[in-house]
């Protein structure tokens, strides 16, 4: 009963931060305690307690197999009948979705959701099977020890007369359920979505609640106090705030802009956009803006909200996770995982506070509840958190609702689902109590400025903009070049310049890799030739990564890479050549471009590459979205400066915005709406895979060798739970050398009963090459991007 009231209590304080700005919140902390107090009571049939109380382990499976004892569906009509008396004790009637969702929640506490009518209709069709199991279960409860425990849990709340609740469990509970039939067409049909956010909310408290009190033994993490001058802290430290000339000025202006103007600001205004040119400083700014925020939400709406930094690109999440340390320690602050936590599905799984790191067990379940002050995550982390029916991702959707989120690199959201981010991001932060900061030099229309839904954090942004002139870009498109024609275009280029570094980034792996080879084939001196592509290990990529941006030995360097250079990473060229891209890309790309003002001014041309087929942007961009740059592009003259770049976004994401098909976000928009969780979680997909891939471990080096030995010698072990825990502690060096690569490639590299390739140390000759990654001799264009 402990566990039953702890849960309650949790799911009752959960809901009470989130939902302060819905109408109903008080019913619906109660009803949260409800669903809380109420999720396992189907425990207390005979039949379940003569398993627990069995200890031989062969008869303990055999009872537990049984119809009768399983525990869920009997908790839930509990749940669902509970639910509705108190709606209607207190006014409510029963109508809304809230008896449905309840029900829902604790009837898939221990799996995925499916679709409400789905569910309501397997049920509905067994119902005489069911109602047989459910009769044999209620004859087997103790009804006078029962009552007691209705009592002890839900006085207070609701006065239950259990034998009344137990008859109208026998005799309406299902016809009921059923009439909730009509009701979930109804609200499909009214495209209204708050019932779904409501239903998501709920779920995620129960299952946080539960797993917290069940598997983390009484962990008590507490909230750490952030200070909300520690990134002024940092900057004074380094001597960022003393610098006034070039760039660092304008980083300067703006960081004291946006900052200052976070004390002024109109807390009911809950979608902020940060749009300043690349190289600005947005990182740091962007946190600085969200602890000054938070610490004015705490002393003015008593609320302490996390903070969620979501990134396009694994690729970046380490070097921002590393600046955030470097701010957080600079001040005396420990960045253990309680307040700086980076999740993603390679990370490593480690849960630390102060001294003490967790067992992988107990820290795969902290860092999957996002318990942390800090979350550095992935837009995918994100969203297919609040987009799910999966159990284990949405535990965490309650620490999205009452967050501050900030949402870097935001243009590389698909277009295809703007509307529905628009709708429910906003219903997050109007409902749910959540505030949103949009971080990105190319802001996508995804909120109206004009209507007032989203307001700039700078004054000015367009005097930014106009200052900057670092750039300059070259549209070369008048004809599609072919690799040999580009190839002869690049060597010129780089002869000429002897000493400029070069950035060539490329749409697909085959293009990168001959381009490289090209450039290889020069016998360049003083020169450093990098290759980046995911093809290569992760580990030789982050490698190079920091040696282009770290390295000052006096070589000039050029770097060949896929797009996976192309937002965030903080490196920078004196020229760059792009295969033709969406302009966001484009312009993501030459932000990598004289980053710093401190070499004149740098030059960004692009081009448009071919093979025998077809542009080799065809085979990776929305033809929409490239023609839409195409007009843009045609439309300027031959050379544009960086100063006319953001009325050239402006115009692109207005058109984008007015020509392009919503239909994906309204087919989601109406799972939303129609309670169609199961579809949703079939549907979303944030990342569209052209074609089936599988991973594959690169044995480059002896660490990988004995990596590889380790992940073998686990796979060996007989206890689940040992295995298990061996797996999550290897799982982090095994993603170092891990690539994934599309099936039709792999298929002869994959173990058997194992689902994973290999390429062993003696098969590298064949497989892999040292620079350019996996060989691909024969592969399709269309199927390889960052």
């Amino acid at each position: 009963m402990d566990h039953l009231r702890n849960v309650g209590e949790m799911c009752r304080r959960t809901v009470a931060e989130s939902a302060r700005n819905l109408d109903d919140a008080e019913i619906l902390k109660n009803v949260a305690y409800i669903i809380g107090a109420t999720h396992d009571l189907g425990k207390a049939t005979g039949f379940f307690q003569e398993y627990l109380r069995e200890t031989d382990e062969k008869r303990r499976r055999a009872l537990r197999s049984r119809d009768v004892t399983k525990h869920g569906l009997l908790s839930s009509l509990f749940t669902y009948a509970i639910v509705r008396e108190h709606l209607r004790k207190r006014g409510c009637e029963t109508s809304g979705a809230l008896p449905l969702v309840s029900f829902i929640a604790v009837r898939r506490h221990h799996g995925d959701l499916t679709n409400a009518l789905d569910e309501i209709s397997a049920i509905y069709a067994e119902r005489e099977r069911v109602l047989s199991v459910i009769e044999e279960q209620v004859s087997s409860l103790d009804r006078n020890e029962c009552a007691q425990i209705f009592n002890a849990l839900l006085g207070g709340v609701v006065e239950i007369d259990l034998d009344s609740l137990l008859d109208h469990i026998l005799r309406d509970a299902l016809k009921d359920l059923r009439g909730e039939k009509p009701f979930v067409r109804n609200l499909g049909r009214r495209n209204d979505v708050l019932p779904y956010f409501v239903a998501q909310l709920l779920y995620s408290a129960l299952l946080d609640a539960d797993k917290t009190d069940a598997g983390l033994e009484g962990v008590d993490l507490g909230r750490v106090n952030i200070p909300p001058d520690l990134v002024d802290r940092y900057r004074e430290a380094r001597g960022f705030s003393e610098r006034r000339d070039g760039i660092n000025g304008m980083r300067n202006e703006i960081y004291h802009d946006a900052v200052s103007r976070i004390s002024g600001w109109d807390l009911n205004e809950r979608i902020i956009s940060l749009n300043v040119p690349t190289g600005t400083g947005k990182t740091l700014t962007s946190l600085a803006m969200a602890l000054r925020l938070r610490r004015r939400l705490m002393n003015e709406r008593g609320v302490m909200p996390r903070i969620v930094y979501a990134l396009p690109f694994l690729s970046i999440i380490d070097q921002t996770c590393d600046v955030f340390e470097d701010v957080l320690e600079s001040a005396g602050i420990r960045a253990d995982s309680s307040v700086l936590l980076k999740h993603h599905h390679l990370s490593d799984i480690t849960y630390t506070k102060g001294d003490e790191e967790f067992e992988s067990d107990v820290s795969l379940l902290l860092m999957e509840g996002w318990n942390s002050e800090i979350v550095v995550t992935t837009f995918w982390q994100l969203f297919h958190t609040i987009f799910s029916n999966r159990n284990r991702r949405l535990r965490k959707f309650n620490r999205i609702a009452n967050s501050i989120i900030i949402m870097d690199e935001v243009q590389a959201v698909p277009h295809r689902y703007w509307h529905l981010l628009h709708d429910s991001l906003k219903m997050l932060c109007e409902k749910f109590n959540s505030y949103l900061i949009l971080v990105t030099a190319t802001q996508p229309l995804i909120f109206s400025e004009e209507s007032g839904e989203i307001r700039e954090a700078v004054s000015d942004k367009e005097r930014y903009f106009r200052a900057l002139n670092r750039v300059e870009l070259r549209p070369m498109i008048d004809a599609p070049m072919s690799l040999e024609e580009f190839e002869a275009l690049l060597e010129g280029e780089i002869h000429n310049n002897p000493e400029k570094d070069f950035l060539i980034v490329l749409n697909t792996i085959r293009s990168a890799r001959n381009v490289y080879s090209a450039i290889k084939a020069l016998d360049l001196r003083d020169t450093e030739l990098f290759y980046l592509s995911t093809h290569v290990v992760p580990r030789d990529r982050r490698d190079r990564i920091r040696r282009i941006r770290d390295e000052r030995g006096g070589r000039r360097k050029i770097t060949v890479s896929t797009q996976l250079i192309e937002a965030g990473v903080d490196i920078d060229a004196d020229i760059v050549f792009r295969d033709l891209a969406p302009l966001d890309s484009i312009n993501q790309v030459a932000g990598r471009c004289n980053r710093n003002l401190s070499k004149g001014r740098g030059r960004v041309s692009v081009v448009i590459l071919r093979d025998e087929r077809r542009e080799l942007c065809r085979y990776i961009y929305d033809g929409f979205l490239i023609s839409k740059t195409l007009d843009i592009l045609r439309s300027c003259g031959e050379c544009i400066e960086e100063r006319e770049i953001l009325e050239l976004n402006s115009r692109y994401f207005r058109v984008v915005r007015s020509g392009m098909s919503d239909e994906t976000s309204r087919r989601c928009m109406s799972m939303l709406s129609g309670l169609k969780f199961g579809d949703l979680g079939e549907s979303f997909r944030l990342i569209e895979e052209d074609e089936p891939r599988v991973d594959v471990f690169v044995e480059t080096d002896e660490r990988a060798s004995d990596v590889w030995q380790a992940y073998r010698d686990l796979r060996s072990e007989r206890d689940l739970w040992e295995r298990r825990r061996r797996y999550l502690r290897l799982r982090n060096a095994l993603s170092d050398y891990m690539i994934s690569l599309p099936r039709r490639l792999a298929a002869d590299l994959v173990v058997e009963n194992q689902g994973t390739g290999y390429i062993s140390m003696d098969e590298l000759p064949h497989y892999y090459d040292p620079e350019t990654g996996f060989r691909v001799e024969d592969a399709g264009e269309g199927s390889m991007i960052i």
